[in-house]
């Protein structure tokens, strides 16, 4: 039996889940998914050694899960041989960078070398951190990407605690320059460069 003749439709139904994944219906079942692997891992981890470190190993799951589905979906993106870059290149540099640092991170929780989950959470501080992304967003129209995100990257820094120069300036112009290695230089992008550029 050749099975070569096979693949064309085997193929076809690949093409078609992935196009049923991307689109609302498929946003569905994703979030069905993450509500489904975080309800098991909460209850898994709710019991014995895990349990102060449930909310570490639950947002780690949730980070794995998103880099998972971002790699998954960027099979369906088309391939533009004329650009010299490939679509499906950003997504799975950015889900193979997040699923790398926070399988990290999971590790170093499950060994019991992470702190612990603090009693409580510190609401002000989430919505100062959302209003500060939300003024890089708007930002990126008016003075550009690269500038935006690396005085987020700072005043997240120092929002969260963050005390050692070295360190904020070095993740923000780090960040900096491996924005403009990966999406300028590699994959020929063009970021938003604001009013004055």
């Amino acid at each position: 039996m050749d099975r070569s003749r096979n693949c064309p439709g085997r193929w076809k139904q690949v093409e078609e889940m992935l196009v049923f994944l991307a689109e609302s219906r498929g946003l569905l079942l994703w979030a069905t998914g993450l509500i489904a692997v975080l309800a098991i891992a909460w209850s898994a981890a709710g019991k014995g050694h895990f349990a102060p470190y449930r909310g570490r190993i639950l947002i780690c799951l949730a980070l794995l899960y998103l880099s998972f589905v971002f790699f998954f979906l960027s099979f369906g993106l088309e391939e533009i041989e004329a650009v010299g870059s490939s679509a499906r290149t950003a997504p799975r540099l950015w889900s193979a960078g997040l699923a790398l640092f926070t399988f990290d991170q999971l590790r170093r929780t499950l060994q019991g070398r992470a702190p612990k989950d603090p009693e409580s959470g510190d609401i002000r501080r989430v919505l100062v951190a959302a209003i500060v992304v939300a003024f890089s967003l708007w930002g990126m129209d008016v003075v550009g990407y690269y500038i935006s995100s690396g005085v987020m990257l700072l005043v997240l820094c120092v929002l969260l605690g963050e005390k050692r120069l070295f360190v904020i300036l070095s993740l923000a112009g780090g960040w900096v320059l491996f924005s403009w290695v990966v999406f300028y230089r590699m994959l020929n992008l063009d970021l938003p460069l604001g009013l004055f550029f």
